[in-house]
C-alpha cells in the first residue's frame, strides 16, 4: 500500500489495462512525489512502456483501461474528463523526452524554429536567441551557434538528446517521462545524457519518471525503483543509505546480474 502525500502529483491505485488478448498491467499501484527520480524497469513485455503511455494519456483506445482511483497534479482523473485534463497537461506540465532522438525533431525545420516555437507556447523567458544559446551552452554542446542553425539531421544523436532534455526541465513541466532515452546511444554518450538530466532534474526540482530495461542504467541515481514483471509491481525499492534492499527472487536476480551496484542480500 502506497502512503498519500501533499506532495504527490501522481497517485494511481488499481490500475488494469487489457487487450483483447490479454491483460497488459494488471492492478497496479503507482506514486510519484515532487522532486523524486522514479526508475521503472522491467524486461520486453513487463508492462514499462504501457505504463508510460497511460501516464502521457496516449493508450489506444482499444485497449480497456480501469482503475480505481487516479490523481494527476491533484486533479481527480475519472474515465469522462481524463482525456481532456491530459491534453491540457501534455507539454505543459508533463513533458517526455523519447528513445530515439529524432523522433523529437521535425527533420524539415532548423533547430533554431522549432526551440523557439517551444519556449514561445511554454516558457517565453526562454525564447530569445540569446537565452536558448545560453542554455545550449550549459549542456555541453561544444558548438552552440553551429547546432542553433542546423538541421536535426546535421547533429549527432547526444546532440539531439542533450536539446530535447533542456527542453524539457526549461519548458517549466513539473514532470518529466524519460522513456529509455539513452538507448539509441553508445554507452559513454548515453551515461553524459544521464549525468545531465539527473543534475536538470535536481537543481530544478522536477519529478523524473525513467523507464528502462537495464537496471545498470539506474540504480546509482534513483530515488526509488519500480520493478515490473508480466504487467505488475514485482517490488518496490527505496534506496537506503545509498543501498537497494531487493526483497523477492526476481529484483534479486537483477542486481545479481549486474552486481556493481551496492545492496544488501
Amino acid at each position: 500500500m502506497l502512503s498519500s502525500g501533499a506532495d504527490e502529483i501522481i497517485r494511481i491505485s488499481g490500475l488494469v489495462v487489457r487487450s483483447e488478448e490479454k491483460a497488459l498491467l494488471n492492478d497496479v499501484d503507482f506514486c510519484v512525489r515532487a522532486g523524486e527520480i522514479r526508475a521503472v524497469i522491467g524486461e520486453s513485455g513487463s508492462g514499462k512502456t504501457t505504463l508510460a503511455h497511460f501516464l502521457l494519456g496516449l493508450l489506444s483506445e482499444t485497449l480497456l483501461t480501469i482503475w480505481n482511483s487516479f490523481r494527476l497534479f491533484n486533479e481527480i482523473m475519472d474515465s469522462n474528463s481524463s482525456s481532456t485534463k491530459w491534453a491540457e497537461f501534455r507539454g505543459k506540465r508533463i513533458s517526455l523526452i523519447p528513445q530515439s532522438p529524432a523522433l523529437g525533431f521535425h527533420p524539415y525545420r532548423t533547430v533554431a524554429s522549432q526551440v523557439s516555437e517551444y519556449f514561445s507556447l511554454l516558457n517565453p523567458s526562454y525564447a530569445s536567441r540569446e537565452a536558448c544559446l545560453r542554455l545550449f551552452r550549459s549542456v555541453g554542446l561544444s558548438d552552440p551557434e553551429s547546432a542553433w542553425l542546423s538541421y536535426p539531421h546535421q547533429l549527432s544523436g547526444g546532440e539531439k538528446q542533450r536539446i530535447l532534455v533542456l527542453l524539457s526541465v526549461y519548458s517549466g513541466a513539473e514532470l518529466i517521462l524519460a522513456d529509455e532515452p539513452t538507448s539509441a546511444l553508445d554507452p559513454i554518450t548515453g551515461a553524459g545524457i544521464l549525468a545531465l538530466l539527473t543534475k536538470l532534474v535536481r537543481e530544478n526540482n522536477r519529478s523524473l519518471v525513467f523507464i528502462s530495461h537495464d537496471l545498470g542504467s539506474v540504480a546509482d541515481f534513483a530515488d526509488i525503483i519500480t520493478v515490473m514483471k508480466g504487467g505488475r509491481i514485482a517490488e518496490t525499492l527505496i534506496r537506503e543509505d545509498h543501498l537497494w534492499s531487493p526483497k523477492t527472487e526476481y529484483a534479486r536476480k537483477l542486481f545479481e546480474i549486474d552486481s556493481s551496484f551496492p545492496y544488501i542480500a
